[in-house]
């Protein structure tokens, strides 16, 4: 299975990209993991489209901790689908459009955070929900 994160824009501080770089990097050995900014929302909506698999990033959706987050993402790879989409918000929320297309939502916390720290938590959550599937020693829990 490939995950692909989509948003909008790019990542404009270098310290954000290099800690998402590391996480993505080291997912992409057990899973393949691709960052796609897109110049706008028409575009996020025109990719987000074609994907099988939408998820919505959604302060306002239901919150996965931990563990709950590595079940789903278990439970995805081994459904049959061959693409999970992440889809992160502008600043002002998901385009109404975005809403019709994503078939889940899920917030990484009840917190408001910009889309780079978003990010930053996804890659990360993706990291250690993988270590925790491979039994690797990163999740100390």
């Amino acid at each position: 299975m490939k995950i692909e994160v989509c948003m909008p824009g790019k990542i404009s501080d270098k310290p954000y990209q290099k800690l998402i770089d590391q996480y993505l990097e080291r997912c992409n050995g057990r899973l393949s993991v691709d960052l796609i900014c897109c110049k706008n929302q028409d575009e996020l909506v025109k990719r987000a489209g074609s994907k099988e698999c939408v998820v919505l990033l959604d302060e306002y959706a239901q919150f996965k901790g931990t563990d709950e987050f590595t079940k789903w993402l278990e439970k995805k790879i081994h459904s049959g689908i061959n693409n999970v989409t992440f889809c992160l918000g502008a600043a002002e929320g998901h385009d109404p459009r975005m809403r019709l297309i994503g078939k889940e939502s899920i917030s990484l916390s009840p917190l408001t955070m910009n889309h780079q720290l978003a990010l930053l938590v996804l890659a990360e959550q993706l990291y250690r929900a993988i270590s925790i599937m491979y039994n690797e020693p990163y999740h100390k829990a």
